[in-house]
């Protein structure tokens, strides 16, 4: 459990026992809680909206509060995570009157998965997958680059932060490689977090991006979800599926094939999943 220290658990241990959090957990007993686990630029904001046609959900893609703003204190503590989920994050989700709670924000699996359910609350999670290739190309393009750029510093995981896929002389790689090594890292969140659910009597759905393109599939997912499709909803989807939304292709301001060819694309990112099996920058070869 490596995004909690011993200093989170006693916190964790003492919120567990007041009388304001047992009144949080009480309003939360009949509601259905769903995040995702994602990458982001894998279609967050166009799943928010899809599930937003069904009258049982309050959904929301990266609502106030919002876990963005408390991210990057939380690799550093912990306790800035449990206590955004105490004062803001869970009052806020109880204040909303529908049975059922979806947050599609990519924020959710950079540091507040373990705090929240090790405060007892087990959620529901979306795993969900686009191609890893895909989702760097994108960040790349929009120069948000892990660790690098200051939208990459906002919004994504940086390889010394705590991660599963820590990398030593990470400062070395090309932004293509950091944004590969990001979603390296997603992925091994993404097999953690569904055997934690799953363990603890939880549900997890796995998604593909690309299924959600498509009106069938979309529909088999929805009812694997235990979701009613009711005659406005099922007109809703037919309208909206497929239809791409908040592509920022207005905000691209580089093209990784324009800058690299397809074979030192392919040699970099076999050289980041060489790094993450033995942990960091070879000396020698670098």
């Amino acid at each position: 459990m490596i995004e909690l220290d011993n200093e989170a658990e006693v916190l964790i241990e003492k919120i567990k026992g007041k009388r304001f959090f047992k009144r949080i957990l009480k309003r939360l007993e009949k509601k259905r809680l769903i995040f995702t686990v994602t990458t982001g630029r894998s279609g967050t904001a166009y799943l928010s909206t899809l599930l937003s046609f069904f009258p049982e959900i309050a959904s929301f893609h990266e609502p106030s509060p919002n876990f963005v703003h408390v991210m990057r204190d939380a690799q550093k503590s912990p306790n800035r995570a449990i206590r955004f989920l105490i004062e803001k994050k869970l009052p806020f989700i109880t204040s909303i009157d529908k049975p059922i709670y979806s947050e599609t924000s990519h924020l959710f699996c950079k540091g507040f998965f373990y705090p929240l359910i090790r405060l007892g609350i087990v959620p529901e999670i979306i795993i969900l997958k686009r191609n890893r290739r895909a989702v760097a190309r994108s960040l790349f393009e929009l120069n948000t680059i892990p660790g690098r750029t200051s939208w990459g510093l906002f919004f994504y995981l940086k390889p010394d932060d705590r991660v599963y896929l820590p990398l030593k002389g990470w400062k070395k790689l090309h932004d293509y490689q950091l944004c590969y090594w990001y979603c390296l890292e997603i992925e091994k969140r993404m097999a953690i977090y569904s055997e934690e659910i799953l363990s603890r009597g939880g549900k997890v759905y796995t998604v593909k991006f690309e299924d959600l393109l498509d009106f069938d599939s979309s529909v088999r997912i929805f009812r694997d979800m235990g979701l009613s499709i009711n005659e406005t909803t099922m007109v809703l989807l037919k309208e909206a599926i497929g239809v791409p939304v908040n592509t920022k292709r207005k905000y691209k301001v580089r093209k990784l094939t324009q800058e690299v060819s397809e074979e030192i694309i392919r040699e970099m990112e076999e050289e980041v999943e060489e790094m993450v099996r033995r942990g960091g920058y070879n000396e020698k070869a670098g």
